[in-house]
């Protein structure tokens, strides 16, 4: 991390997190600061508590600090709360003098409250990301509305999240731009994939679907159990990996829904929970079709980049952002969502037909190439940064 913020040259970004849990948004925002340019921007994450987060971005050499009157990820903004977000308030705008901060991106809208409050106190522009459609703040035309009084720009990571901001509230299209999340494909090209496969008790030549992501209901894991019922009855040796682990409290609940599904319809020599796995991509690797079920908006999921990039063939569905990502019958298949019948003749057409799992596999990738790489998404964001910073010298 750098040592002299006293450089006039460099813009010193803070960035705020509501968990120092990883997920896609924690990894994609890592990438981001990892990546951008220190010649010009110094990263600094400011989170609720240590975690993984924080150590992550410190083996980056990003300096990472702990607010812990930061609202957490699943905490509600609530009035017997307001003590601790004046708390927060009053601690951030300290540190954005200490560290001569230029601009707040907040990595998701539930942490802008505060930090847009801030930013607005501190006289600095203020950026929100928006990664969520599923009970996303703008979702309500009230919470919108602060939201965009607070932010100088709105940064959705698709079409899709941006359409969905705009039908409650027309007025912030102004202030929105979609960039898209970006794989880092050379750094990915470099990495050694290992076999995974002894360690999970599956032999070579064993068929292997799977699904990468927080267990949530959103995700639709229950439609890739059916399907994988339906897929047994035709390849009985078939394995199906759910990777991710859980956050909240009705998220539990729901994994105890899964594992008696998976009881009920005699899939225990079948379906693997992994759990949160920091070794994705071998895990990717070893599949021959990687799936994501989701039967709600997912706005942009990162899965489905890495497996692109990793030119597996994929099925999804058609919810949200992935038809952005997925061209149905091109670069994979889509079905609709809740269907698991049709999900499971879409796994079933790519096991059975190397070809056209390959060739979808390779477009795939090349999609990922033109639309989705990291250096274009760093690239459209630094240079919200200048024009942003330009305007507010």
């Amino acid at each position: 991390m750098r040592e002299n913020r006293q450089d006039k040259n460099i813009h010193n970004i803070l960035y705020l997190n509501s968990t120092s849990m990883m997920s896609g948004a924690e990894f994609s925002l890592l990438s981001l600061m990892d990546k951008t340019d220190r010649e010009r921007f110094d990263p600094i994450l400011l989170l609720p508590e240590d975690g993984s987060f924080f150590k992550q971005a410190n083996k980056a050499g990003i300096e990472a600090i702990a607010l812990s009157s930061l609202i957490r990820f699943g905490e509600p903004y609530r009035f017997y709360k307001l003590p601790k977000v004046v708390n927060a308030l009053y601690k951030m705008i300290h540190i954005i003098k200490q560290k001569r901060i230029s601009l707040i991106h907040s990595n998701s809208p539930r942490v802008a409250y505060v930090g847009g409050m801030a930013a607005k106190l501190s006289s600095i522009p203020s950026i929100i990301h928006v990664r969520d459609i599923h009970l996303s703040p703008f979702s309500q035309p009230l919470k919108a509305r602060l939201l965009g009084s607070l932010s100088d720009r709105i940064i959705a990571v698709s079409s899709a999240v941006k359409d969905s901001i705009v039908s409650v509230t027309p007025s912030l299209e102004s202030k929105i731009n979609v960039i898209y999340n970006g794989m880092d494909i050379e750094g990915l090209d470099k990495r050694s994939i290992h076999d995974v496969r002894h360690e999970l008790g599956i032999t070579k030549n064993t068929p292997i679907i799977g699904s990468v992501g927080l267990i949530h209901p959103v995700k639709g894991l229950d439609i890739l159990i059916q399907s994988a019922a339906i897929i047994k009855s035709r390849i009985p040796s078939i394995k199906v990996l759910i990777i991710g682990g859980t956050l909240l409290e009705n998220e539990r609940n729901y994994k105890y829904e899964l594992e008696c599904l998976v009881r009920d319809l005699k899939l225990e020599d079948n379906v693997i929970f992994t759990g949160f796995r920091e070794d994705v991509f071998d895990l990717i690797g070893a599949m021959d079709v990687l799936v994501h079920p989701a039967v709600y908006p997912e706005p942009f999921p990162r899965s489905l980049l890495e497996g692109s990039a990793l030119k597996k063939p994929i099925v999804g569905t058609r919810v949200g952002g992935v038809p952005e990502i997925l061209v149905h019958n091109e670069s994979g298949l889509l079905v609709e969502p809740g269907d698991h019948a049709s999900m499971a003749r879409a796994i079933l057409s790519l096991l059975e037909n190397k070809e056209k799992a390959e060739n979808f596999a390779l477009e795939a990738r090349q999609r990922v190439e033109k639309f989705f790489s990291l250096k274009r998404h760093v690239g459209n964001i630094e240079n919200m940064y200048l024009k942003l910073l330009g305007r507010s010298s």
